[in-house]
């Protein structure tokens, strides 16, 4: 059995309205979840129980329960970043969340795009969901924003690895 700590306000996201989130990641990873508060336990088959852990730290990163249930396909994965690792005051991890999201978000709609990977910008951390080597890719992008390097250097990191993408 294995345990997974999410934000207080996620919870209800992985339950579902009248527990079809919940029932929705069981029926997909052949799993059982019980919460506690905000503790999730996940029992089932090794693999499975990690599939399922995947999913709901991912909906408690921010992600919608739909875009996190892709995570039950064949070399997706789930990854984040903390954002204060770049700078942990308020104001600086605004700062850095405003050009990882763009105006109106456009900055992760355009890495979304080019990637095929999804992002969620929530709390202190920037989700990725997508094809491993993909995340990979992305994360390269969203460092180079934090870093402070400019959108435009950003883009054409993203033009120039479009080879590494699996489609």
């Amino acid at each position: 059995m294995r345990e997974v700590r999410i934000p207080e306000d996620r919870v209800g996201a992985v339950i579902g309205e009248g527990g079809e989130t919940k029932d929705r990641i069981e029926e997909d990873t052949d799993t059982e979840i019980e919460i506690k508060d905000n503790n999730v336990s996940v029992d089932g088959d090794v693999l499975d129980e990690m599939t399922a852990q995947k999913i709901v730290k991912a909906i408690g990163r921010g992600f919608n329960p739909d875009k996190a249930l892709n995570l039950v396909q064949e070399g997706y994965d789930f990854h984040h970043l903390d954002i204060s690792q770049f700078d942990s005051s308020q104001n600086g991890m605004a700062r850095l969340k405003g050009r990882v999201i763009g105006r109106d978000g456009e900055t992760r709609k355009h890495i979304e795009k080019m990637t095929e990977v999804k992002l969620a910008v929530y709390g202190k951390t920037v989700g990725f969901v997508g094809h491993i080597e993909n995340i990979e890719v992305a994360q390269g992008a969203v460092k180079m924003l934090l870093n402070g390097s400019s959108h435009s250097t950003a883009y054409n990191y993203l033009e120039k690895n479009q080879d590494r993408i699996r489609r």
